[in-house]
């Protein structure tokens, strides 16, 4: 999306305009280069193909997994190691076709009326509606608008407006409900952990949300680290309001609203860059707040979650070991050999053509150039029909090929040998990651340098009935991070258990913590 139209010199931003942005914290020179982006139009990466077992993506054995998870029980308590979960969004889209109902007063006819509410004593907080005489009448009277207006609205239970940490997702025998947010607490404390004890999360929540969050692990916080014998550590973040990104009209000129300011919008979850960036540790678990199951399932996970951990503890131990040998010596011709072949096998990397005539110290720059770089190792599962990125071998400007995860929006599937590509891809992005955000010095890595500043997102969108265009920062974890040492690992389709809808709260994996 694009187009030629647009500007051909700096805007003339007014002094409103500019307090505006300064108020967000950017510059005009910030938003000019923004307006530049629209002018561009989206960029399109070049997919050479999909990754698949042995090709990109690494499937492990059972004793090669069992070495992977000892490894982690073994070292993980000599290191920091911290839960990052993106939590700031709404539950609004969650519940969008309950809303719509709530709006028309039905579901569409009796049958499926009927089926909402078959399904509503299913759900893991029918024990709140319950406890409301009011409500419990008009569930057996079959109301339809009113039950969702008690749910959705803020005279009710307002889930709406909650974000998704804070809705009920299972409940368990004897009545004990729990929120995402506490799933998130029970994953993290089988696994996460110093020797000390001390269990520690991060959370990114929306400003509006802050104070719920807030209150509700102010009540929970004590029971959960008695029963868990752990101490939790859990800190919490918002979007920086400097990653709003204007929006634009059709002619890729600045966009106002009805009194004439400057329409800025959120710069999508690639601006929770920053927020991973403020983290210190030494392993980062990145998971989304939508995908987590009940304990019972939690428990078949958690070898899972080691597993990936151990791989980049051991990965990370032999990236640091070149590293200093290239610092501190210079390696022999065998040596190099040896570091370049681990850069080919271990990252997907290929040679430069003619490496091997290249000079002993253009060697030793390259590989501690490709080594000295932010490490994911990212659990991938098969694909059954979720909407949502992949992994993928992708070309680049340079004609080198790297291991990236695409969403839909960054293919041209006008191109039918790219659409053809994209629909050949068997496996799935679950958001289930291990990064190391530190150099072998123990420094954090600016994480700003590894991004592919042409991986952002152009959509038309509307606002109070108006088009216009809006942009997103390159996503957290694909052009985000483009240019880091990636892994691709195959997990069983039972890690991920994501709840986009509602009603995927129905699925059986959901319901499976009740007995």
């Amino acid at each position: 999306m694009g187009g030629k139209s647009g500007m051909n010199k700096l805007y003339p931003f007014n002094k409103k305009d500019i307090e505006q942005m300064k108020a967000l914290g950017l510059k005009p020179s910030d938003v000019h280069g923004q307006l530049e982006a629209y002018c561009r139009g989206s960029r399109f990466i070049k997919l050479i193909r999909p990754c698949n077992p042995g090709d990109g993506i690494r499937s492990y054995r059972a004793a090669e997994r069992r070495h992977f998870t000892t490894l982690y029980d073994r070292e993980a308590q000599k290191h920091c190691i911290l839960k990052f979960v993106p939590a700031s969004g709404a539950a609004s889209r969650m519940f969008a076709s309950w809303f719509a109902a709530a709006e028309q007063g039905s579901f569409g006819n009796e049958a499926l009326d009927r089926s909402f509410f078959d399904d509503l004593h299913k759900m893991p907080f029918v024990s709140m509606l319950r406890k409301d005489r009011r409500i419990r009448l008009l569930m057996s009277e079959k109301k339809v608008r009113p039950v969702l207006d008690h749910i959705l609205l803020s005279a009710g239970l307002r889930f709406g407006w909650l974000p998704k940490a804070l809705i009920p997702f299972h409940a368990y025998p004897g009545g004990e409900v729990r929120t995402a947010l506490e799933e998130h607490l029970e994953e993290a404390a089988d696994f996460i952990g110093d020797d000390e004890g001390l269990c520690r999360l991060h959370l990114t929540i929306s400003k509006e949300h802050a104070q719920a969050v807030k209150s509700l692990l102010k009540s929970i916080l004590p029971e959960y680290e008695k029963r868990l014998n752990v101490r939790l550590d859990i800190g919490l973040s918002v979007q920086s309001q400097a990653t709003a990104i204007l929006a634009a009209d059709e002619n890729n000129l600045p966009f106002r609203d009805n009194d004439g300011r400057l329409v800025f919008r959120p710069g999508g979850h690639g601006a929770l860059l920053q927020n991973l960036q403020a983290l210190d540790a030494d392993l980062i678990y990145i998971k989304n707040i939508d995908n987590i199951a009940p304990v019972a399932r939690q428990k078949k996970i958690l070898p899972y979650k080691k597993m990936l951990g151990g791989l980049a503890l051991e990965l990370r131990h032999r990236v640091f070991a070149i590293l200093e040998r290239l610092k501190e010596g210079r390696p022999g011709a065998c040596d190099l050999r040896s570091m370049a072949d681990f850069c080919r096998t271990e990252f997907n990397t290929p040679l430069p053509r003619g490496f091997s005539k290249w000079a002993p110290v253009e060697r030793r720059e390259w590989i501690f150039q490709r080594l000295n770089r932010p490490l994911r190792v990212c659990g991938v599962v098969r694909n059954e029909g979720e909407p949502g990125g992949g992994p993928f071998w992708v070309r680049e400007n340079d004609g080198s090929s790297t291991l990236q995860i695409i969403e839909s929006f960054q293919v041209n599937r006008r191109l039918k040998r790219q659409a053809d590509i994209w629909s050949e891809a068997s496996y799935f992005n679950p958001v289930d990651m291990v990064c190391c955000t530190k150099n072998y010095l123990g420094e954090k890595f600016d994480l700003a340098d590894f991004v592919n500043r042409d991986a952002y997102s152009i959509s038309p969108k509307t606002e109070k009935g108006r088009r216009l265009k809006a942009q997103e920062l390159p996503g957290l974890w694909n052009g985000g991070m483009a240019y880091w040492n990636t892994v691709f690992v195959e997990l069983p389709l039972a890690v991920f258990n994501p709840v986009k809808s509602i009603n995927d709260l129905l699925r059986p994996e959901h319901l499976a913590g009740r007995t």
